[in-house]
C-alpha cells in the first residue's frame, strides 16, 4: 500500500470518528484531505466512496447546496465503475436523495428514493421485505414526500 493511500485511509477513519462525535467541521476537513489524496491516486471506486461521505457530512452540517457538487461528482464517478458494488450504488442514490430533500427538491428526491429503494430491495433478494433497513428508510421518505 502506498503512503498516500495509507494516509487517505487514516484521514477517512479520522473523519468518521469525528463525525460520530459530532465534530462535523473537523470531520469534513479530514474527509477533504482523504478525497484530495484519492483523487491523485486515481482510484475511482475509493474516490467515489470518499466523495459520498463528504457529501453526507455537508448535508448533515446544513450545507446541502454545497453538497450538490459532491453528489454530482460521486454519481459521475460511479457511472465510470462497471462493477461497482451494488450496496455502494444503493448508498450513493440514498445520499443523492437526502441531499435533494435537504434543498427542498422533492421531485428529484422522489426519483432518487425510488431508485435507492429498488437497489436496496435487490440486495436482500426480497424487494420490499420487512426487515430490510434500506427499503424501510426509502419507504418512510417516500411516504413523507407524498404527504
Amino acid at each position: 500500500m502506498s503512503d498516500a493511500r495509507a494516509q487517505a485511509e487514516t484521514y477517512a477513519r479520522d473523519a468518521q470518528r469525528l463525525r460520530d462525535t459530532g465534530d462535523l467541521y473537523e470531520a469534513m476537513t479530514r474527509q477533504r484531505r482523504a478525497v484530495a489524496l484519492l483523487r491523485d491516486l486515481g482510484d475511482i471506486a475509493a474516490l467515489a466512496h470518499a466523495v459520498r461521505h463528504l457529501a453526507d457530512m455537508l448535508v448533515e452540517a446544513g450545507r446541502a447546496d454545497e453538497a450538490g457538487t459532491a453528489i454530482t461528482e460521486m454519481l459521475g464517478l460511479y457511472r465510470e465503475i462497471p462493477d461497482a458494488a451494488p450496496l455502494d450504488i444503493a448508498d450513493a442514490l440514498r445520499s443523492a436523495a437526502l441531499q435533494a430533500e435537504a434543498i427542498n427538491d422533492s421531485d428529484t428526491a422522489w426519483i432518487f428514493w425510488i431508485q435507492a429503494r429498488a437497489r436496496y430491495g435487490e440486495l436482500a433478494g426480497m424487494p420490499g421485505a420487512p426487515g430490510n433497513p434500506g427499503v424501510a428508510e426509502a419507504d418512510a421518505h417516500l411516504k413523507r414526500l407524498r404527504g
